[in-house]
């Protein structure tokens, strides 16, 4: 018997029959397969989309069961899936009659035939081709903004490198102009010369830790690991505090004394701690008020691990507000923002840690609330 597209008479008026229509003329593939998961039946949508012209579906193999399946599980344990739940559901990569790739999600339940002790199989086709390809093109929109980012960062990492090193630079070439003007005088003391070198060391051990702690930031991290949250922040804060100290704004730090252990990303949540506190920097700069300040805090809570970045700057404008995390969005005049830095700390909180990420504006005061799921320790 050859398995064809099985159109009922419709003049028979039987519920049988208006089932049979029903599943001969929907427009998503149906095919229905016997114990050896050949096709047994099939609708009109699915010889159009499976079956060469003037082909039959005698006894074809179909393409969602192969002895092994895409994600490389047996056949055997689908079907008992199948078998036990009543319905498996999943997405394949099926040809179509032209030989063209088709991502489809397919759903499959077995049909139990009176008296027959072995299970024959039905299943729909869905074309997901849309679907995949909007995740494709998001993922590939969300790659070039984590580069954009990573670009914008480096430039702010190498402009607070230059800052921190030209202060012990600066001092490194006075002190050797200093030996060589005394050499020109007369002969050097040895206490004098040893003093002028231990400053010299003490310039270049700075320059040293100086190196290791951007190393330490932006070296990746391929694996989550348990961190103190307050040895993070601390972090952070240290790469920046000599721009912070040089603008005059005052720092209010309180941190947990039992801080918080969390488990993620380290150089990410570093990456979160520095743009808020950048954020905060740049906000008091532009808002310029009397005394400006920023205050951090760090605290244990019923919701998790709680890091509070505020600043006096100013309001944040009721316009702006709703849009401070879209990717591109900036306030700031000028070259100095790329859009992406609240961007890429909501989707480092939230997606990457299952945490949250807010913002209250009011009174003169914005306020960043940064949420992170805490682990016993």
């Amino acid at each position: 018997m050859k398995a064809m597209v099985v159109l009922p008479d419709p003049q028979l008026n039987s519920p049988a029959n208006r089932i049979l229509l029903v599943l001969g003329q929907t427009p998503f593939p149906v095919e229905l397969l016997d114990q050896q998961f050949r096709v047994i039946y099939c609708n009109l949508a699915y010889t159009k989309t499976f079956l060469p012209p003037a082909s039959v579906a005698l006894d074809r193999p179909t393409q969602v069961f192969p002895e092994v399946l895409p994600d490389g599980r047996p056949r055997c344990e689908v079907l008992a899936q199948v078998e036990g739940e009543g319905l498996w559901k999943g997405e394949l990569t099926v040809n179509t009659a032209n030989g063209e790739p088709l991502p489809v999600r397919v759903s499959v339940f077995p049909i139990h035939q009176p008296g027959d002790q072995q299970f024959e199989y039905s299943v729909f086709y869905e074309d997901i081709s849309e679907e995949v390809s909007g995740r494709q093109e998001l993922a590939h929109q969300r790659n070039l903004f984590e580069i954009r980012s990573r670009q914008a960062q480096t430039g702010e990492l190498l402009s607070m490198i230059a800052h921190q090193w030209r202060q012990p630079l600066t001092v490194v070439m006075s002190l050797i102009g200093n030996i060589q003007l005394k050499a020109q005088m007369g002969p050097l003391d040895a206490e004098y010369l040893n003093s002028k070198l231990e400053k010299m060391s003490q310039s270049v051990h700075f320059l040293s830790e100086t190196i290791d702690s951007f190393r330490n930031f932006y070296a990746p991290s391929k694996f989550k690991s348990l961190e103190n949250l307050s040895t993070l922040v601390r972090r952070a804060l240290d790469l920046v505090l000599p721009s912070l100290v040089k603008l005059g704004i005052q720092l209010e730090i309180k941190l947990a004394s039992n801080s918080p252990m969390v488990r993620v990303f380290a150089g990410e949540i570093m990456q979160v701690a520095l743009e808020l506190i950048n954020n905060a920097r740049d906000a008091l700069t532009a808002g310029a008020p009397a005394t400006p300040l920023l205050r951090l805090t760090l605290e244990k809570e019923a919701g998790g691990a709680v890091l509070r970045v505020e600043n006096n700057g100013g309001n944040i404008p009721v316009d702006d507000l709703p849009h401070i995390y879209d990717p591109y969005y900036t306030i700031k005049d000028g070259p100095h923002g790329a859009g992406l830095g609240l961007y890429m700390a909501k989707l480092i909180v939230e997606n990457h840690h299952g945490g949250a990420l807010s913002v209250v504006s009011s009174g003169g005061l914005t306020t960043f609330t940064c949420i992170l799921p805490m682990e016993d320790h």
